[in-house]
């Protein structure tokens, strides 16, 4: 047995075991990615930030029957298992090639509809209506105030119906005591705008995403190769159609 097939035949356990352990690690992120963007949704709008999850949840499911099926194959040298093992890997190289480049050209689309999103939420905020509710979310969770900074709040609707020199109570740091919202007190307040915050957010969970597409894809690659190897020179190697 050549020095190439012996070391295809070891990349490809490895990369079986590698989809194997893997699949459970790219399920954690796809979820993370979409409970981001659920978390966020009014803000976000379309749903294509979430394209690189749906990738990534796709090519988890394949990817643990992959695994099956490449271990199935090297143990057994059947061409049938190798054959399923090339065609499955083909299609999540596929998927996550499609995927990064959907990723890359939505990513600059989220910023001005997120700004867009933002400002309408934010200028029908009165504290009490459901649409208030993601704004106190938001600015609960990313301690922060305003779309800009806090003093959106001066001139919006929110300081015009209450008629006093404050912010809502949302905008309060999270250990600060006896907090109204009042100005006077602005240690209390978060002072730091939420559009920055969120967009620094979404785009870290999108590239991070991203970054694990591209990283299996290059795997993937490899493993292609590794099975043409072996394929060209199978009928002298003891593959058998099984």
């Amino acid at each position: 047995m050549g020095l190439g097939v012996i070391t295809s035949k070891t990349f490809l356990c490895l990369l079986s075991l590698i989809y194997l352990a893997s699949a459970s690690g790219l399920f954690y992120v796809a979820l993370k990615v979409i409970l981001t963007y659920r978390q966020y949704a009014e803000f976000l709008g379309n749903y294509y930030v979430t394209l690189p999850a749906v990738v990534i949840l796709f090519i988890a499911v394949i990817m643990l029957i992959i695994g099956f099926f490449g271990c199935f194959a090297i143990v057994q040298e059947s061409s049938f298992g190798l054959g399923c093992f090339m065609f499955l890997t083909s299609i999540i190289f596929a998927a996550g090639i499609t995927g990064l480049v959907l990723g890359l050209i939505y990513k600059d689309k989220i910023d001005p509809e997120l700004d867009e999103n933002m400002n309408k939420l934010f200028q029908e905020y009165d504290g009490k209506s459901p649409q208030s509710s993601p704004v106190d979310f938001m600015q609960e969770q990313l301690q922060c105030c305003g779309v800009k900074n806090y003093t959106f709040w001066h001139n919006s609707t929110w300081q015009i119906a209450s008629k006093n020199n404050s912010v809502p109570y949302s905008c309060c740091r999270k250990n600060a005591t006896n907090c109204t919202g009042n100005l006077t007190n602005m240690e209390k307040i978060n002072t730091a705008g939420c559009e920055d915050i969120l967009e620094t957010l979404v785009h870290k969970v999108l590239e991070y995403s991203l970054y694990v597409i591209l990283g299996f894809a290059v795997l993937e690659f490899f493993g292609l190769i590794s099975i043409c190897v072996i394929t060209c020179r199978g009928s002298r190697n003891g593959y058998q159609l099984l």
